[in-house]
């Protein structure tokens, strides 16, 4: 591509948050942890599409990064033709009527994407960067609500608005995450989707922008409105999106633990106790939830979230996950209690912006049960998720272990394999490429490989169902389209959608583009 070709169509554009994740929070208080993250002012992104990639890129997928036949890795960045910076509906409908109709069109907000699709995009390509799409209203309608969030909304911005009105929300914990790219993929989230059911589930309203450039403003009583909440960057751009704000009395507070190991026996020894008590003590009680994230960095942090209908003692509840930690004489590095809604949505903000690479590489995947698991399954998931993670190979990878459930089992059905989920666990392969030779980096991807396809192989045991925790760019190896959607009848109204909103496949750059399109 020549330079002519590879320059940003416009002069100025917000900058990407380049954060994402999950950390854990050591040593200073939640409180000075976050003042030290105040929200910076816009910069301008000047000059090439390997300028804007590397502003607006997270992350690239490990598999990016892997050797070719001459055993070298080449660079990864955008091939696009261009990058528009639309500010309006009226502005990306314009730009999609003045392209080709066979032209194709990528859209970028929060840039976290597994695989990078959008952002790398090919030579034929568009982008649309979303990123001056902020705004973010409230109002009250019927005794509810709502608030309306534009694509270009990360998390650390909805968050902090939420938290002005009183509200919330089940969000991530990335702060840079792009709130309308989570919602896309149905909106888990591991804190709070127990109580207030997906963000997806959340929705009431969105305007979007169609393949032949159409604005149109879609309802729960739209086929599209469904399809769109878990499968919509291949079917139309999102513009806005209107949810039903909970009121932050919802959550009544969260109690962290953090315990340190020095072996991987003894990570699987108290992973496996611990979802002995996430079986008996969590699972059957919905006025709490429960992650255990087993960390690279040789750290257990285990995070019990408790609503509004929890009865007793916060920490009188967790006891037994410290008693099995003093039990096996694991050190206990920190432990905090957090009174709010906002301080669970905000707590890993700091530690998440720390996590840089150049590039770094991630992988995602998933496995879970829809009820509760039986001890096989736990047993599996202590000995091999846990005990043959690439996470001395990839320090900053982790496996969480979640409760999932309630609400969001028994919310409006979208196209995501999150609700029909009750356990819940995630592998996170995270590293700093530069710091892996080609060879090292192979080894973790095969690391990682291993672990999914022993997992395939575990009766009752679905594996990459959701569409935010799992990589579509593995060979041979991606969930297929019911497990994703959820079934093969949301697979089936997805498919139909797309054939009918976008024919010539111009929204081609998504995570479910070997199934759909």
């Amino acid at each position: 591509m020549k330079d002519q070709e590879n320059r940003i169509s416009r002069r100025t554009a917000l900058k990407g948050a380049a954060v994402s994740g999950v950390g854990l929070v050591v040593g200073n208080s939640f409180a000075e942890q976050l003042s030290k993250q105040a929200v910076a002012p816009p910069e301008a992104i000047l000059g090439s599409n390997n300028e804007w990639f590397s502003q607006r890129a997270w992350s690239v997928s490990a598999n990016k990064v892997l050797p070719k036949a001459d055993g070298l890795t080449g660079s990864v960045t955008t091939l696009a033709s261009r990058i528009e910076f639309p500010a309006s509906a009226e502005e990306i409908a314009a730009i999609v009527k003045s392209l080709p109709a066979t032209t194709p069109i990528a859209c970028v907000c929060g840039g976290h994407e597994s695989s990078g699709a959008a952002l790398v995009a090919d030579r034929d390509a568009v982008i649309l960067d979303l990123g001056l799409l902020k705004s973010i209203e409230f109002e009250t309608s019927d005794d509810r609500t709502l608030v309306t969030v534009e694509a270009g909304v990360i998390f650390r911005e909805l968050v902090e608005a939420v938290k002005a009105h009183g509200g919330a929300l089940p969000v991530g914990t990335g702060p840079g995450v792009g709130v309308a790219g989570y919602t896309l993929n149905g909106g888990l989230s591991s804190y709070f989707s127990r109580r207030l059911g997906l963000l997806g589930q959340r929705a009431v309203k969105m305007t979007v922008v169609t393949a032949d450039g159409g604005i149109r403003v879609l309802t729960p009583e739209d086929e599209l409105f469904t399809a769109m909440l878990g499968a919509g960057s291949a079917l139309a751009i999102v513009v806005d999106i209107t949810f039903e704000m909970a009121d932050a009395s919802a959550i009544k507070g969260a109690e962290q633990r953090v315990f340190g190991f020095e072996t991987r026996a003894q990570a699987v020894e108290y992973s496996r106790k611990a979802m002995q008590f996430m079986k008996e003590q969590v699972m059957p009680n919905e006025s709490v939830s429960l992650e255990i994230v087993v960390t690279g960095t040789k750290a257990i942090v285990a995070t019990t979230v408790f609503y509004d209908t929890f009865e007793g003692d916060t920490a009188e509840f967790v006891e037994p996950l410290e008693a099995i930690a003093s039990g096996m004489e694991l050190p206990t590095y920190a432990q905090a209690q957090w009174g709010s809604w906002y301080e669970a949505a905000a707590a890993l903000w700091p530690v998440i912006a720390e996590q840089k690479g150049a590039p770094l590489a991630t992988s995602y995947h998933c496995a879970g049960t829809t009820g509760i698991p039986e001890d096989a399954v736990l047993d599996f998931v202590g000995d091999v998720v846990v005990g043959e993670a690439p996470l001395d190979e990839a320090a900053m990878s982790i496996v969480e272990i979640r409760t999932l459930g309630g609400q969001a089992q028994r919310g409006p059905k979208i196209p995501s394999g999150n609700c029909d989920h009750a356990f819940f666990v995630d592998l996170v392969t995270l590293y700093d490429a530069s710091t892996k030779s080609p060879a090292q980096r192979q080894e973790i991807v095969d690391l990682t490989n291993r672990v999914v396809d022993k997992s395939r192989a575990v009766t009752g045991l679905g594996v990459d169902f959701s569409g935010t925790h799992s990589q579509p760019d593995d060979v041979d190896r991606s969930a297929v389209a019911a497990e994703i959607f959820g079934s093969a009848e949301m697979a089936r109204l997805v498919e139909a959608q797309k054939k009918k909103m976008d024919p010539d496949n111009r929204f081609r750059f998504h995570p479910f583009a070997k199934f759909v399109g």
